[in-house]
Parts: C-alpha cells; sequence; structure tokens
C-alpha cells in the first residue's frame, strides 16, 4: 500500500551535503514541512519516510530518508496503514 505523498520529490536528489531535497511547492500542505517534520517523500511509485531538516528561504526544502526501524517513522506509517 502506498500511502498519501506529502512532498513530491525525486529520492535520488541530493544536496551538496548529501542529503535529499525537493520544492516547497511540491508539498500537498506547505504549512506541515517544516524542520523536524516527519514526512512521506517522494512519487507513488518510489517513495520514503523522511525528516526535514532544514527549508530554505527560496522554498529548497532538504531531508533525510529515515531507516523503516525508526520510530518516527513506524509511527507515521502505523497512521497510514
Amino acid at each position: 500500500m502506498t500511502p498519501p505523498i506529502d512532498l513530491r520529490s525525486d529520492l535520488n536528489a541530493e544536496d551538496d551535503n548529501g542529503e535529499n531535497w525537493a520544492l516547497l511547492d511540491n508539498a500537498s500542505d506547505p504549512s506541515q514541512v517544516h524542520v523536524g517534520s516527519v514526512l512521506v517523500a517522494g512519487t507513488p511509485r518510489y517513495w520514503s519516510v523522511v525528516r526535514v531538516t532544514a527549508v530554505d528561504a527560496d522554498g529548497q526544502v532538504h531531508f533525510q530518508q529515515l531507516n523503516e526501524d525508526d520510530p518516527a517513522a513506524r509511527q507515521l506509517l502505523a497512521t497510514v496503514a
């Protein structure tokens, strides 16, 4: 089952620090995207639970993919299953 995608992104796109990134305009609800938020990012075919690490003034969102055993990832997936 594919959970709702909160932040459409290419999970292969990385910034200079090796973190993934996307544009805030690609968020289903931009008000939910802030440092520390845990979201589902990617596409319906390739997705991951992520934690937002930065949101730049120009609308670039930086995030890290969480492992499936991360408590925050498990908690989010439990709410959408």
